[in-house]
């Protein structure tokens, strides 16, 4: 194997791929990345089993071949050299030079039969979103999904695809997003898949903003065929919780007030509040909002007051200060909606004004009030 690629084309290929490498797994191929040279073409490879991604850069092929090498090792090395050509030879022991203008390093390799295959993704089921909005779901979704393993359905974000709108969904328990887009079109075909918010996470990072995704579904693993790179990834095959259940239908209690001002408030009054619950408490009244926090072993309190437009009775509802501050952080609108309709029950937050083709819901349990 020998061939000659810029510094620049080559770690530029490599960065697309390299965050795939697991920091941590019991099987020691997965630190490695597969050089593929064929054609007029050099193609990475990074796997952790669960994500492929395969990245790709035009070079010069004097002798085909490809070579497993240490995937963090090898970004260190060329992360430090300047804008030159780097030549890769490779021997029968897969023995690897690397030759530039500024001297020769060697690393030891492995032959690419020790390397997991590139799943095989062959399907009729496809599916086009902008780049857009496939970009913008993913962010307004992914913070909601649970980190416990134990619950697998909720570490991914449910999708839904319907004949005239795209669905997508994130919940671990205490929060929960559903946001929907009309801005698609897939007459005769509907499925509903989990997608791990690490995919999700690395096909928002590679999406440019114009442009269409073009999505490929087979009956275990999900392609995006993105620009320079592909990224396939299993699904998470387990039943989701209907979600819709825990949506109340309607709402007799409605706030209005500056998204600004409140995360701002909710953040200050916080730094007092219980370190085990984070609990802040709300005291909703006709033109305004109390935000409340203790700490009583600590001795620290904190009250706020900011104006609202409130069309109730008094109400006091409790929330963790995390999870609603992570909610409005990813609301747009200079000011939210708060649907309410006890002490009790979910609160429901919308921006007041949905983008177009656009619905947005934020749902936030709320924790037991504090005598």
């Amino acid at each position: 194997m020998n061939f000659t690629v810029t510094r620049n084309d080559f770690y530029k290929t490599l960065q697309k791929v390299i965050n795939v490498i697991p920091t941590k797994t019991t099987s020691e191929i997965l630190y490695n990345v597969l050089l593929l040279a064929e054609g007029n073409q050099l193609k990475i490879i990074a796997t952790d089993l669960e994500i492929t991604q395969i990245a790709w850069t035009s070079c010069q092929i004097n002798k085909e071949g490809s070579v497993i090498v240490p995937g963090k090792l090898l970004l260190d090395i060329i992360r430090e050299m300047p804008e030159i050509d780097l030549t890769f030879e490779v021997d029968s022991n897969f023995k690897i030079l690397i030759q530039s203008s500024l001297g020769e390093y060697k690393i030891s390799g492995q032959g690419k039969t020790e390397y997991p295959s590139v799943p095989l993704v062959e399907s009729d089921d496809k599916l086009s979103l902008k780049n857009s909005v496939l970009k913008r779901m993913i962010e307004k979704t992914i913070f909601a999904c649970s980190t416990d393993n134990l619950r697998p359905a909720l570490t991914g974000v449910y999708c839904q695809i319907l004949d005239e709108e795209y669905r997508m969904v994130a919940t671990d328990g205490h929060r929960l997003v559903r946001m929907i887009t009309t801005d698609y079109s897939n007459p005769g075909f509907t499925t509903d898949i989990i997608v791990p918010t690490k995919a999700l996470t690395f096909v928002a990072r590679n999406l440019p903003e114009e442009g269409v995704q073009k999505i490929v579904l087979s009956e275990n693993h999900i392609l995006f065929e993105l620009p320079g790179t592909k990224i396939y990834s299993r699904l998470i095959k387990e039943p989701y919780p209907d979600y819709e259940r825990v949506i109340p239908a309607d709402y007799n209690k409605e706030m209005i007030i500056d998204k600004t001002q409140f995360v701002s408030s909710v953040k200050r009054v916080s730094l007092f509040s219980n370190p085990m619950t984070y609990q802040v408490r709300l005291h909703l009244e006709s033109t305004q909002l109390s935000i409340h926090a203790q700490d009583i072993d600590f001795g620290g309190e904190a009250n706020e007051s900011i104006p609202c437009q409130y069309n109730s009775e008094a109400l006091d509802i409790a929330y963790n200060a995390n999870y609603l501050a992570d909610i409005l952080r990813h609301i747009d609108s200079e000011k939210i909606r708060l649907m309410v309709e006890d002490s009790d029950g979910p609160g429901i937050i919308f921006p007041t004004e949905q983008e177009e083709k656009e619905d947005i819901l934020m749902l936030i349990m709320p924790v037991r009030l504090n005598n």
